[in-house]
């Protein structure tokens, strides 16, 4: 009877520790950060552009779907004016890929899907412009 109950017993706490042990306490997404670059003016965008510092707050792992999202400075090669770049790629879906270009103020220049025709302009943006930095990413770990 003792060695039936202390199996039981232990049966119990290999069980309990195994589900503790099973419990993902990783977290499944990354968040890269870059808060040393400069662009319109200001340092540290992603902090202190209103528009990007929300698009942060509201791009968090709690609303995350597995998408991954980049949001990167891109410069004109002649004037070296900047731009953001915001990217949606999913890991999961191979033919979904969004891009969209905003200027300083965040007025979406551009939006272009992986389907359909780029925008006019599209191409010849990319032509002129070059990426400075990658800022901010969100993406499944």
């Amino acid at each position: 009877m003792k060695i039936r109950n202390v199996v039981l017993i232990l049966m119990c706490l290999v069980t309990f520790s195994g589900m503790e042990s099973c419990s993902d306490s990783t977290p499944n997404y990354i968040i890269t950060e870059n808060r040393t670059v400069s662009a319109c003016g200001v340092v540290d965008p992603l902090y202190y552009v209103d528009w990007l510092s929300e698009f942060r707050k509201n791009h968090t792992p709690a609303n995350f779907t597995s998408v991954t999202i980049t949001i990167s400075i891109y410069a004109n090669k002649t004037t070296r004016e900047n731009h953001y770049v915001i990217s949606y790629s999913s890991s999961e879906v191979v033919e979904y890929s969004n891009q969209e270009v905003y200027d300083c103020s965040g007025t979406k220049l551009f939006s272009k899907a992986i389907e359909g025709q780029a925008p006019a302009g599209w191409n010849e943006f990319f032509a002129a412009n070059e990426i400075v930095a990658t800022i901010w990413e969100l993406k499944k770990n």
